[in-house]
């Protein structure tokens, strides 16, 4: 069965009109970017595809293209709403991803995850062809409690758990098609956690801070506060007793991330009232009822936290939106 599916190419496209008509594509399809020539001499051969579907929350999309750089700097990041994670999966050729600080060099099989609400750039020194996921933030937070730390981190696809995440996000990616509803969520779930277990993984956490079977336990927990967030009464000793762990053992892990139980709790309420600040179809709804529904009690209380996290008021926050648009 068919999802969204969508076609954009470049073959119909006059040479000379080609790389502005992708640039255009390219935002259409991921986030205001930034694409330019590495070889200016190759403008005559420049060529892009893009071929997305989508798996619930998920989307895939099939990039081909001539060599080139992409990148999406501050400006561009000023300009957008966009709350998202990408996941680049090499299929031909080779890629650098730059984010953060760290440089992720990718051959075909190889991922990284990048962040969209912060700068990065990729470089494509040849011809490439690349999968890539766009995943919702909320999708990777709540099994990743240091996702930040985890971009332009290259996994390796040719061996281990890796290789089984890189095979699994392939092939669901082409199967797409085949799948139907009874069965969209188990393997959306199935996807995004060994997606995270590779990433937990190869940046070490797994095997010099925390058992697999505490990974387990701490994602989990981590879905558990998410489907709750709205609840004001939400403890530290609700979330241990819904899980089977004692408050003693649920802080303990939350410490082996650097975390405590409830500033994740206040940091995830934070993130989701700013979706809903940047959601033209909440425009209608005050800051003060957004701040409940995400189980803040004092709406003065919300705009001081708000402003310290994110550098704005709720009110400036939902004028960034209007001003983007």
């Amino acid at each position: 069965m068919a999802r969204n599916l969508s076609l954009l190419t470049t073959d119909t496209v006059p040479t000379s009109h080609r790389l502005p008509y992708w640039r255009d594509l390219v935002c259409d399809a991921f986030v205001e970017l930034g694409c330019e020539l590495l070889r200016p001499a190759e403008r005559d051969r420049f060529y892009g595809r893009i071929g997305s579907r989508t798996l619930g929350d998920l989307r895939y999309s099939q990039v081909a293209s001539t060599g080139h750089l992409v990148r999406r700097d501050k400006s561009r990041i000023a300009r957008s709403s966009a709350e998202h994670f990408l996941v680049s999966l090499q299929v031909k050729g080779k890629g650098r991803l730059v984010q953060d600080g760290r440089l992720a060099l990718l051959e075909p099989g190889d991922f990284a995850l990048y962040d969209v609400t912060r700068p990065y750039e990729l470089v494509f020194e040849e011809d490439f062809e690349q999968l890539v996921m766009q995943i919702p933030r909320s999708q990777i937070s709540s099994r990743l409690f240091d996702a930040d730390n985890l971009t332009a981190v290259s996994v390796c696809g040719r061996s281990g758990v890796g290789r089984l995440a890189s095979m699994l996000i392939a092939q669901t990616a082409d199967q797409l098609e085949e799948l139907d509803a009874q069965n969209l969520d188990r393997v959306q779930a199935s996807t995004l956690d060994l997606l995270a277990h590779a990433l937990a993984n190869v940046s070490g956490r797994t095997a010099d801070r925390v058992s697999e079977s505490q990974e387990l336990t701490i994602r989990r927990v981590l879905h558990y506060i998410d489907d709750r967030l709205g609840d004001p009464g939400l403890t530290c000793e609700e979330v241990a007793a819904a899980n089977g762990i004692s408050e003693r053992y649920l802080r303990k892990l939350f410490q082996s991330k650097g975390h405590g139980v409830a500033e994740w709790i206040w940091q995830r309420r934070l993130e989701r009232a700013k979706l809903d600040l940047l959601d033209p179809r909440l425009a209608h709804r005050s800051v003060t009822s957004i701040a409940y529904d995400w189980g803040f009690k004092d709406a003065g209380h919300f705009s001081r936290a708000f402003k310290l996290k994110f550098a704005k008021t709720p009110g400036e926050m939902r004028k960034s939106r209007g001003d983007a648009a």
